[in-house]
């Protein structure tokens, strides 16, 4: 009988011991829990801390980040390897300035003719939208083209980078000026809100102000590496 009651002790004390460890399991994860929870309430806590005037400005910053982000994602640049004919029909995000009766909303922009050789005229437009614009360069053809030179950049508007593109044609007019078609073009929205005439006109009033060098527009004029 003792060695029975002994052994039933000993299921006894056995079956105890699994119950045990179960319950260390559970502490366990229970204390892990406990101390993420305390962790995030911690960063909420560290966060609430943060006096409003500081608190707001990071919000609107993260919030202008991911709009401005989500703007050029949604506008990537493409390669347009020729000058476009014209801007869309009826389209009130484009502006082109040109002489050979495809103006669209130019309002009294007129295409320039310039005592220069086109090359130069070319690297002009391209010096002008990087360096004043702060736009870039994408796409130009070579210097032998019997037509004319074309030029592709874009360039991007203020506080939010909508990127629009910016086309300039120099062709050979019959008394050796340079003549020159433009072409700004917002790649997002259904109306630009003036953008594309302020930027045509800002060029146009800055290749007047420049000192041309009075070569006949089919001179060679390259230098190397620009284009």
């Amino acid at each position: 009988m003792y060695s029975v009651l002994r052994s039933g002790d000993a299921v006894t004390e056995n079956s105890t011991e699994a119950p045990s460890n179960i319950s260390a399991h559970d502490a366990d994860s229970a204390i892990s829990e406990s101390a993420e929870s305390a962790n995030e309430e911690g960063m909420r806590g560290r966060w609430r801390r943060i006096p409003v005037v500081i608190r707001w400005p990071i919000v609107a910053f993260a919030i202008w980040t991911l709009i401005v982000v989500a703007i050029q994602l949604a506008a990537l640049d493409q390669a347009i390897e020729k000058m476009p004919r014209e801007c869309p029909a009826d389209s009130l995000n484009c502006v082109r300035v040109a002489s050979d009766g495809t103006a669209h909303r130019a309002d009294g922009l007129e295409s320039p003719l310039i005592n220069s050789s086109r090359q130069e005229v070319r690297r002009e437009i391209w010096l002008w939208l990087e360096q004043e614009r702060g736009g870039s360069h994408l796409r130009s053809t070579g210097e032998s083209s019997p037509d004319g030179l074309y030029f592709h950049g874009v360039d991007r508007t203020d506080f939010w980078f909508f990127p629009d593109d910016l086309f300039a044609f120099t062709a050979c007019a019959e008394n050796g000026l340079t003549r020159l078609s433009l072409q700004s073009q917002s790649r997002l929205g259904a109306g630009d809100m003036g953008v594309n005439h302020a930027r045509l006109a800002a060029l146009i009033k800055h290749l007047e102000t420049v000192v041309w060098s009075g070569n006949r527009c089919d001179a060679n004029t390259d230098h190397p590496g620009m284009f």
